[in-house]
């Protein structure tokens, strides 16, 4: 086969008729360069590109957070800017060669996988962080709150939904889309939020945490419901049985055998000791194994990380270990490459359709105005203070890399069909 030319209909996927087999061709590694005919050809193996693209990534991203930290900006804010700055809106637009260089389209698979990965062991770390026993004890006001979080806005979504359906547009996948992750609160987001805030260990702060823990295990539950609900109606009854089957097998398993090997580990440590490199690199072998078992289920592919990490005892020895061996390689690294690659995939110069464009900003306001009031009339009839209310409710709209990861998803499932 020709590099450049399609593949032949022997390639094609079966039974995917829209999908292709494709054969990268492009070599990995470099001969060194003593034999390359230039510097530019460098670029034209996998690998050092990829060190490269790391490398200007981590780069950027750093200087522009230590450039905003003194106005109190996120660390988010600066890595969704520099995919801007690197992608097409900005280094594209001024200097086409560069993206094409540096951030071949060919190459974004591989950068996209370590994203991937990377939020994969994010959302594991942020399950060691939490403590799953803050759900028993949270009070009465964080269940009403969470609760209302999680089923106003589905509601609202599911009454409007069936009416973008008489707009007539093309796009009407992506509005639907827009609207199903604007109604996330994911616990990971608010916890990155109340610890770049200081305000974690606050009245104000452990409410939203509580608020936010429950929401989330109501919307997990609620996102299983329908997407078990759509394989009954669309493949049959008997495989949405299965389907529930395996979940439940799936989250028992992790909980039943993952947290009685994770005591075992904590009591072969002596006491002062660090956890045996070992036992570390089991555990992410079993983080990895969760992650390819959760993806074969139809599930997101970092639900059983997630959902193990819950099951580490949180502290010394084995939770303290685990955070202080990934934290920094998994926040300054991997986590910016998937906020980064998002900027990238981004063009705020291309404005293809304003009608469209004006409908999209309208379901994000109202959707955002929604949110925000499903948070702020519970927190008003627990009797919070109004100044408390009006700040949990933005705490609790605020959105950050699983909605980003999310909308990445998306964009990738429209693409490829």
């Amino acid at each position: 086969m020709e590099v450049g030319r399609p593949p032949p209909d022997a390639a094609r996927l079966p039974n995917r008729w829209n999908e292709l087999c494709r054969i990268d061709l492009t070599p990995h590694h470099s001969p060194s360069l003593w034999k390359l005919k230039n510097a530019e050809s460098l670029l034209d193996f996998v690998l050092p590109r990829l060190q490269l693209q790391l490398a200007v990534i981590f780069l950027v991203t750093q200087s522009l957070y230590l450039l905003f930290k003194r106005f109190n900006f996120s660390r988010i804010v600066s890595e969704i800017l520099a995919g801007v700055i690197l992608g097409p809106t900005i280094l594209g637009a001024i200097f086409p060669n560069f993206t094409k260089t540096l951030f071949p389209a060919e190459g974004d698979i591989y950068l996209e996988l370590l994203a991937k990965i990377g939020f994969m062991f994010f959302m594991f770390l942020i399950g060691v962080k939490m403590d799953p026993c803050l759900i028993v004890k949270s009070g009465k006001k964080a269940w009403f709150i969470g609760a209302s979080a999680t089923f106003i806005p589905t509601i609202i979504a599911l009454g409007i939904s069936p009416l973008i359906d008489l707009v007539g547009f093309n796009e009407i996948p992506a509005v639907k889309s827009v609207i199903a992750i604007q109604t996330l609160t994911p616990f990971p987001v608010i916890a990155c939020l109340l610890i770049d805030l200081e305000i974690m260990n606050s009245e104000l702060g452990r409410l939203a945490l509580a608020s936010a823990l429950v929401r989330e295990l109501l919307g997990t539950a609620v996102s299983t419901g329908f997407t078990l609900l759509k394989v009954i109606v669309q493949v049959s009854p008997g495989m949405g049985g299965q389907t529930l089957f395996l979940c439940l097998a799936l989250v028992l398993a992790i909980v039943f055998l993952g947290h009685p090997v994770f005591l075992w580990i904590i009591s072969q440590t002596q006491e002062g000791k660090p956890v045996k490199g070992v036992y570390i690199a089991f555990i992410l072998f079993a983080v990895l194994l969760s992650a390819i078992i959760s993806e074969n289920l139809g599930l997101l592919y970092h639900f059983g990380p997630f959902i193990l990490g819950l099951t580490v005892p949180d502290g010394p020895p084995l939770g303290s270990t685990l955070v202080e061996r990934l934290d920094t390689f998994i926040y300054g690294l991997f986590a910016p490459v998937l906020l980064t690659f998002c900027g990238m995939k981004s063009n705020l110069l291309v404005v293809y359709n304003l009608k469209f464009m004006g409908t999209l900003w309208i379901v994000i306001l109202a959707s955002a105005l929604v949110k925000f009031t499903a948070n702020l009339f519970p927190a008003l009839l627990c009797k919070l203070p109004v100044k408390d209310a009006f700040t949990l409710a933005l705490i609790m709209s605020t959105q950050g890399i699983v909605e980003l990861a999310r909308f990445l998803t998306q964009w990738e499932n429209m693409h490829r069909h």
